[in-house]
């Protein structure tokens, strides 16, 4: 959790952590601790978990972690290829509804037990790094760590099993559950799927999460309740929503 002891807190995820057209949780957590703390949004729009597990190794030797610091992971879906080539990322987010690669590169890069085998490491490696450091963390994901769509996680109520994924039961208790779930979870569909919005000046339909939404994250996943807070997130949204 966040403690008055944490002096900077960086932010690590996908366009659930960074997104060009509203505040998401980690700006919000910028907003609220202008004061005490120094906060960093390095999310990245489209970004999956090869993306985020660089991003946090170079910026943890850019900035030296050290123990005063909270390091608050946001893993993406694992069905995303991320590629540095001629000097940048590209990110184009859920491999089987972008428009960067092809049908047949596609086609061959894709394969779900692969693709969880690659992300499982991932999570698992950072967990190990920032533990052996004494660095404070969290981590938690979007829409889970399963082979499910990016937008409907319907499909995780009875997903395919794998035979390595015992191996990461330890690892993945330690995530705090996925966005999905705690925003958009119901009786019905506990896991969670991505409502509708529409946004000014935004001509596609919205299914990114509200402000209002990330604040209720962090309301009940980290427990920060602050009525001015409330006033600021729900002023913003009420802005944005046509």
């Amino acid at each position: 959790m966040i403690t008055p002891n944490h002096k900077r807190i960086f932010c690590f995820g996908c366009s659930f952590t960074q997104w060009k057209y509203m505040p998401t949780w980690a700006d919000i957590l910028k907003h609220y601790y202008k004061d005490t703390k120094t906060v960093y949004n390095f999310g990245q729009e489209g970004a999956g978990n090869y993306f985020i597990f660089n991003n946090i190794v170079e910026k943890s030797l850019e900035y030296n972690f050290t123990k005063d610091d909270l390091i608050l992971i946001q893993w993406s879906g694992v069905f995303r290829e991320d590629r540095f080539k001629d000097g940048y990322w590209s990110t184009p987010g859920n491999i089987l509804n972008q428009d960067t690669y092809s049908k047949s590169i596609v086609k061959f890069l894709f394969d779900e037990e692969g693709m969880m085998k690659r992300d499982y490491s991932y999570v698992h490696a950072m967990q190990k790094i920032l533990e052996v450091d004494n660095i404070d963390y969290e981590m938690f994901s979007m829409n889970g760590l399963r082979p499910a769509s990016q937008y409907d996680t319907l499909n995780q109520i009875n997903p395919t099993a794998f035979g390595f994924e015992y191996l990461y039961e330890d690892t993945m208790s330690k995530l705090h559950p996925s966005m999905y779930e705690i925003i958009w979870g119901t009786e019905d569909n506990p896991l969670g799927v991505a409502t509708a919005k529409e946004i000014k000046g935004n001509p596609k339909t919205e299914f990114h999460p509200l402000p209002t939404e990330h604040l209720l994250y962090l309301e009940k996943v980290f427990k920060i309740e602050d009525d001015e807070l409330r006033t600021y997130v729900d002023k913003i949204t009420k802005e944005l929503l046509l």
